[in-house]
């Protein structure tokens, strides 16, 4: 289903004899409902699936929100870093376990007292060796473990040491090392010589470990004892108060709060909560596209007459919405990086601000269902974006979306520094952190200037700042304009002037009228001598029949586009071309041929402009500033009523022969049009107004006459 909705979208507004049947308002009116509820399907489809329940804060900061109170009973979490800490409490405290070897101990000492009657008898007395066979005997009674040992005895105050099959709780201290039984042995009260012997006779070989680490019975009873230290330290009853607004955040309201969070989330994965949220996400969505459906129905049905501005619109605020709920899932960064204003400023370039103010507002109620501090999200991106859209009127320079961008970055922070001052008792306590969030969120925005580019190859646009570019006289279809057919420049040059003033009063687009006014004529370029502006003494018109002649004078609506096609020129600029003479007649040639052949029927398509006729302000004013302009080079007299009788007959006798039925033009907008030509028109003709004698000068040139 998705891929036939795609194909149908993909041939409905790439195919151009598609597009050129946009006439139908049927057609118009089912392609709109698509749209919007595919828009609303999408945004629906990736909202996140787990939505998760945040706050903002910081621990020994102040709760800046407003009171939270239990909606139900929770057990209060302790958190890992807890639960562990007791954990390795148990494991450190614990006494680990020994077990006593006895025939170790019995077989040290026979080998002493064997040694002692064979070797060393008569080098030490038999009370000194009674003193080191009792010191011998008091190490092996205490227990003896071995220096790899030691660090499990180490910090340890008891130990369990297995006798047979009897647990016995010994102190730590009592137990010694083979190093430290070795020291007991030699140090035992007997005489220095006897000593020195008994050294010689490595006594070392008598101390030998009779306590042997139980390491998997020490194990299974630290597991043990850890599997009963508890996962909670307490409990919140329902409309118990967990954090009031102002209060410190200190680590147990913390752990209180995460708790709550985590019993939230874990209501969300419910099958009935997760039924409830779609439904409610869904009916808010398809509520909040249905304004805007609405909205375009009201206000601007040319939108959705022309395709590719409604797919750009529907698919700009759908990708920006479902990009947004990508992130949410996905990601753990703060929401305030994402350039949610890229899209305001967006829909200001390519279209009107109320329009991109609408579609914008509506992106954001769409997605402030899933993020996380929904409150700030939307008061801080409805602000930034009416900034952003009302900062940038007309795209002219680059440096403007860095301006624009520098303003949105201003209004972030005052108004999350004005939200947070209303729940602060200091300003030391403001978080600094979004700050940051806002530097990076503007800076992305400046990859809306490369965006531009992209979306006026895909949808056909015309950005401002692509006429400008078109309108610089280096440009080479200028440039050749300029030295082939230099009248024809010279007459764009003027219709460009006259047809901006006018768009500007208007509120029309003055720079496309202007940028096209240059291109109009450009078809000019296949025969310029056969047009009255680049003509000089010779007339090759003499030379041809008024349908021969004729045929020349109306294709150049022909050449014009075939050279604008060549040359890459915009749709928006081709159009003027096409209908700058809408669909009149070389009317010269026409009644010279009817003056020719007075008896004959005439084909007065052979006389005829190709057309259409104007269908926008634009293009109508374009057509009266070329009509105007030409027709004004052959007055013999420039003066005001000249001028003025003129620019009412052209206009006039336009608007009579329904040249723009199919433009918004009213009566009014055109009476303006006329005003602003006729005084465009004196101060580039220098017109001087002549002013009434005064009296004075009256009875003076009486009173030469009488003499």
């Amino acid at each position: 289903m998705i891929n036939e909705i795609i194909v149908f979208l993909h041939v409905h507004t790439t195919n151009p004899d598609i597009m050129k049947r946009e006439k139908s308002p049927d057609d118009s009116n089912r392609f709109h409902v698509l749209l919007a509820i595919l828009s609303a399907f999408l945004i629906v489809y990736s909202m996140p699936k787990n939505r998760v329940e945040r706050f903002s804060y910081t621990v020994g900061k102040p709760w800046t929100y407003e009171v939270l109170i239990a909606p139900f009973n929770f057990l209060i979490e302790k958190s890992d870093e807890t639960w562990q800490a007791e954990a390795d409490s148990v494991r450190r405290s614990f006494p680990p376990y020994f077990t006593r070897l006895s025939n170790v101990q019995n077989e040290a000492l026979s080998a002493f007292d064997a040694y002692y009657n064979d070797s060393m008898f008569n080098v030490i007395s038999r009370d000194s060796y009674m003193k080191l066979r009792k010191s011998l005997e008091q190490a092996y009674n205490s227990g003896i473990i071995s220096i790899s040992d030691e660090d499990l005895v180490s910090g340890k105050e008891y130990l369990n040491i297995y006798d047979g099959n009897t647990s016995v709780i010994t102190p730590a201290r009592s137990v010694r090392t083979t190093r430290e039984a070795y020291r007991l042995l030699i140090g035992s009260d007997i005489l220095e010589i006897e000593r020195n012997s008994l050294l010689s006779h490595n006594p070392e070989r008598f101390i030998i470990p009779n306590l042997s680490y139980d390491g998997q019975r020490t194990t299974s009873e630290i597991e043990a004892l850890q599997s009963q230290i508890s996962y909670y330290l307490g409990m919140v009853v329902a409309d118990q108060k967990i954090i009031d607004k102002g209060e410190i955040v200190n680590e147990e309201k913390d752990q209180i709060i995460q708790s709550y969070l985590a019993k939230v989330n874990e209501k969300t994965l419910s099958r009935r909560f997760l039924f409830l949220s779609w439904g409610g996400q869904s009916l808010f969505v398809v509520l909040v596209i249905t304004l805007l459906f609405i909205y375009l129905r009201l206000y601007r049905k040319e939108i959705i007459e022309k395709r590719a501005r409604l797919l750009f619109l529907y698919g700009s605020v759908t990708l920006f919405a479902v990009g947004v709920g990508l992130y949410v899932e996905y990601s753990s960064w703060n929401i305030f990086i994402i350039p949610c204003t890229m899209l305001a400023v967006m829909l200001r370039i390519f279209l009107d601000s109320r329009t991109a103010f609408v579609s914008y507002t509506v992106f954001v109620l769409a997605t402030s269902l899933f993020v996380p501090m929904s409150y700030e999200y939307v008061v801080l991106q409805l602000l930034a974006g009416i900034t952003g859209i009302y900062s940038l009127r007309e795209l002219s320079q680059r440096s403007q979306i860095i301006r624009s961008g520098v303003l949105i970055f201003l209004t972030y922070c005052l108004i999350w520094g004005a939200v947070q001052m209303t729940r602060l008792e200091a300003m030391s306590d403001l978080d600094l952190k979004p700050f940051v969030f806002f530097a990076i969120n503007c800076f992305l925005l400046l990859l809306v200037y490369p965006l531009l580019f992209v979306v006026e190859k895909v949808f056909g646009f015309t950005s401002n700042v692509t006429l400008i570019e078109l309108s610089n006289f280096n440009n080479p279809l200028l440039r050749e304009l300029a030295e082939k057919a230099p009248g024809t420049f010279q007459h764009s040059i003027q219709v460009s002037a006259l047809a901006a003033e006018a768009a500007t009063a208007l509120h029309a687009g003055s720079q496309l009228v202007r940028t096209a006014a240059l291109y109009h004529d450009i078809g000019k370029l296949a025969n310029p001598p056969f047009f009255t502006e680049n003509q000089g003494d010779v007339n090759p018109h003499d030379k041809l029949t008024p349908e021969e002649s004729a045929q020349i004078i109306t294709d150049h609506v022909r050449e014009g586009v075939v050279l604008a096609e060549k040359h890459g020129l915009p749709q928006a600029v081709s159009e003027f071309i096409t209908t700058h003479h809408g669909k009149g007649v070389a009317r010269y040639f026409y009644l010279k041929y009817m003056e020719e052949h007075p008896d004959e029927e005439i084909n007065i398509e052979n006389f005829s402009y190709p057309g259409p006729n104007p269908g926008t302000k634009e293009t109508a004013i374009l057509m009266m500033a070329d009509a105007v302009e030409a027709a004004s080079r052959s007055l013999e007299e420039y003066t005001e009523e000249s001028i003025g009788n003129l620019v009412d007959r052209i206009i006039d006798t336009q608007v009579e022969e329904g040249y723009f039925r199919e433009s918004p033009l009213n009566w009014l907008d055109v009476q303006k049009i006329k005003e602003i030509f006729k005084d465009k028109l004196k101060i580039m003709y220098h017109t001087r107004i002549k002013y009434p004698e005064s009296t004075v000068d009256l009875h003076r040139k009486r009173a030469r006459l009488r003499s």
